[in-house]
């Protein structure tokens, strides 16, 4: 049920709902969410953390209330709203008729050991007619056809054998058939229980918008667990009007995430789209913020040029390369100023968010080289970043393994097992009045946000980049800026580094 948001710092009458999947936490989910944590705080919900989600509505009383929920599907607490996982009946589905599979195991066994046992027994007596061939007495054509005898039943034991083998795995496959589908059969009833509704008025069942994700189990039940999507069905059957939602981490952090507690952060495409584009059908969304960074007016700035290099400052929110949005991108702008350029030019690549020096070749033999040094890591980079806070260590290096975070696009994870390498050697410059610390950071390995997640990781520095919207909190940038880029020129031979000096 709606709580009712009592004393809210703002009213939002815009009837825009905040975009799901990329913005600033609204002000009355920030103070929703606090009202959550408080609550989370004073019961003790448990010691492992979880992801939160909160929807603030406008009540058909026209008051603001808000409901939450958490991903961790096994919470009980009454203050949160069930995610559909919660919602499925508890009961287990009926064990199958495993009979076939203990007959043919048994039938198995039984072929095994008649098959040793004559193979035992045919060696035994292959030795007794060599023995007597040894000793000059014997009856030939006895021991020929007890030797053919003994090689034919060996032959039709052990193809017996070989056939019941055959027959047990085939009866194993064809329980595990059986039994799969007799899982997506229980799947669909159950879930064909569920209703869903938007504001439009109209129903459909969770089957009929996931039916193209049932035979990835992990994917389903990744959206089952989900929070937000249970909340929306929940607003628009109690005739609540969406105003905004948002989602943040709350207690002990796992392992392998960066995510601190209190941290806001949009909803992951690769989980809610397929649901949230019904849900959110007639609803005015507000834009991707990331969209209105068209750059269309951007005056290119070059910091250095030769014959067979061109180096950009890329500005903080472009793109290196074009993306799914319709805006301009650093490459298509090298590709228009240098149309003579021969071969593929982009020789690595920042994050959207990071500015900085980007590289470019004008030909096929610069881009070979210089790809060749990046790949023997004789490339040297430096970066400068904010810190929110000051980290323990003044220097050193983290060796932490990355790897992408499958459900969350585009975070990344700590990862032992499947994560690749990274690591980066670091140096605080120095701490300004607000505690934030400024530090230089040399990557060896260029791994996908592999320097914001070494920064927030509690393994790391354990503390994020100001402005880090993905493990840390939004700013009105991200401080992360590539400042200088060190190399042997593939012609001259001789060591450039080119620089862009920090804005920050």
């Amino acid at each position: 049920m709606f709580k009712e948001l009592e004393h809210a710092e703002c009213t939002d009458d815009s009837g825009v709902l905040t975009y799901p999947y990329h913005y600033r936490a609204h002000p009355l989910v920030i103070q929703a969410a606090n009202f959550v944590r408080q609550h989370l705080n004073e019961h003790a919900c448990g010691q492992a953390g979880r992801l939160v989600a909160v929807l603030v509505g406008r009540m058909p009383d026209g008051v603001l209330g808000f409901i939450a929920a958490c991903d961790q599907f096994d919470c009980t607490d009454s203050y949160f709203e069930k995610t559909f996982w919660q919602q499925l009946p508890s009961e287990e589905l009926k064990p199958l008729n495993t009979d076939r599979i203990e007959k043919a195991f048994e039938e198995k066994i039984a072929a095994q050991e008649k098959y040793l046992n004559f193979k035992e027994a045919a060696h035994a007596r292959k030795e007794h007619r060599q023995r007597q061939r040894a000793s000059g007495v014997f009856n030939p054509e006895a021991l020929i056809a007890s030797s053919q005898f003994d090689s034919g039943e060996l032959d039709r034991l052990k193809l017996k054998y070989i056939l019941a083998l055959q027959a047990e795995e085939a009866a194993r496959s064809d329980f595990q058939h059986r039994t799969h589908i007799a899982v997506e059969n229980e799947w669909k009833r159950r879930l064909g229980s569920i209703q869903l509704q938007n504001k439009l008025g109209r129903k459909a069942t969770l089957l009929d918008v996931l039916s193209g994700y049932l035979n990835q189990e992990d994917l389903l039940k990744a959206i089952l667990r989900s929070a937000l999507p249970a909340l929306l069905n929940v607003a628009y059957a109690e005739k609540v009007a969406p105003v905004a939602m948002g989602q943040f981490w709350w207690g002990p952090v796992a392992s392998y995430d960066a995510r601190g507690e209190g941290t806001f952060f949009g909803f992951a495409r690769e989980r809610h789209e397929k649901l949230l584009n019904f849900l959110l059908e007639g609803e005015k969304l507000e834009k991707n913020q990331l969209s209105l960074q068209t750059f269309k007016d951007w005056k290119p700035e070059i910091v250095y040029e030769d014959d067979d290099l061109v180096a950009f400052n890329k500005p903080a929110g472009m793109l290196s390369v074009p993306g799914k949005l319709p805006v301009n991108d650093l490459y298509s702008v090298a590709m228009t100023l240098y149309p003579e350029a021969t071969g593929p030019m982009l020789l690595h690549r920042l994050d959207m968010a990071t500015s900085g020096v980007l590289l470019f070749a004008k030909n096929k033999s610069t881009h070979r080289a210089l790809q060749m040094a990046f790949a023997h890591g004789s490339v040297r980079k430096r970066y400068i970043a904010l810190l929110e806070r000051a980290p323990a260590q003044t220097s050193g290096e983290i060796d932490l393994p990355l790897c992408l975070n499958p459900y969350e696009r585009p975070r990344q994870m700590v990862e032992y097992t499947y994560g690749k390498p990274a690591q980066t050697v670091y140096k605080v410059l120095n701490v300004n009045e607000k505690g934030q610390a400024r530090v230089a950071f040399y990557p060896k390995t260029g791994r996908t946000h592999q320097l914001r997640l070494h920064a927030a990781h509690a393994e790391g520095l354990g503390t994020p980049i100001v402005g880090d919207d993905l493990y840390g909190h939004e700013a009105d940038r991200l401080y992360l800026h590539a400042e200088a880029i060190r190399f042997i020129h593939p012609t001259t031979r001789e060591l450039l580094t080119i620089e862009a000096p920090c804005p920050f």
